[in-house]
């Protein structure tokens, strides 16, 4: 009789002090459109000024030191802290969520984009990592990003910031970015988008605008911190973009999708 009291009691214990079980993890399902392009948004030294002539007539040799002031005050309005300015196009994938398991809220999404090579030896790095909810954009609203905004560092080998050198530290957009079709979006959900930068080794870049030399302007730029560099779009396992579900103890990756697709 005692043991059954005892029984009863342990019993009664354990279903006052259960903790409940989650249930299946989350997973999120993807498709990839590729094939057009769009605006450098992002990137302020991709963009020439509304002016009423073009950038030649402002910045040519031996043009008049008030018509330099022109083009650069103009650039600085439309480019650097606007976006009503002309900016270069870009190839671009979207990447559209088709399916979400559950509801997830996007502040608990995290957008990792992880390099690997593996020539002339193994490096991986983190290229951008941060809140999926940080990486909301509306291209055309303004330069200006959240001050939580992620940042982009190393992909490999390949300085994509320029933490050793070259450009200041660059944010996400000129990665790319994501559209979550509206601004009030709490969660996860279809038909929201990441728009990613496609840069491919005969991509035109550089805009005229007077920070860079007269060489850069409109040719082929290598190193122009758009975020990946080419291989990331041809190798097979060099590129990863990971969205991750960080309320999950230990985090669970809702979807993985390898760059080479795009």
């Amino acid at each position: 009789m005692l043991l059954v009291v005892i029984t009863v009691i342990l019993v009664v214990l354990i279903y006052a002090f259960h903790f409940p079980l989650k249930g299946n993890p989350p997973n999120v399902s993807y498709q990839v459109n590729t094939g057009f392009s769009r605006p450098v948004w992002g990137d302020p030294t991709d963009c020439y000024p509304n002016l009423p002539h073009p950038p030649s007539y402002y910045l040519g040799h031996g043009q008049s030191r008030s018509l330099y002031n022109t083009y650069m005050n103009a650039w600085w309005d439309d480019c650097e802290y606007g976006d009503s300015g002309t900016y270069n196009n870009m190839n671009v994938s979207a990447i559209q969520i088709s399916q979400v398991s559950s509801a997830i809220p996007l502040q608990d999404v995290e957008f990792q984009f992880i390099c690997t090579n593996t020539t002339p030896k193994y490096v991986q790095t983190t290229l951008v990592e941060g809140p999926l909810y940080d990486m909301e954009w509306e291209p055309g609203s303004s330069q200006n990003l959240s001050a939580n905004a992620p940042k982009l560092g190393f992909c490999a080998t390949y300085d994509a910031g320029g933490f050793g050198g070259g450009a200041n530290s660059v944010y996400y957009n000129r990665l790319g970015y994501f559209d979550p079709l509206n601004a009030n979006a709490a969660d996860l959900a279809p038909g929201q988008t990441l728009i990613i930068y496609v840069h491919t080794p005969d991509s035109v870049l550089e805009a005229p605008n007077p920070l860079e030399p007269v060489s850069t302007w409109n040719v082929s730029d290598g190193d122009d911190y758009h975020g990946a560099p080419p291989w990331c779009f041809t190798v097979v396992g060099a590129c990863e973009i990971n969205l991750i579900d960080t309320a999950w103890s230990p985090n669970v990756i809702l979807t993985s999708i390898p760059l080479y697709i795009l």
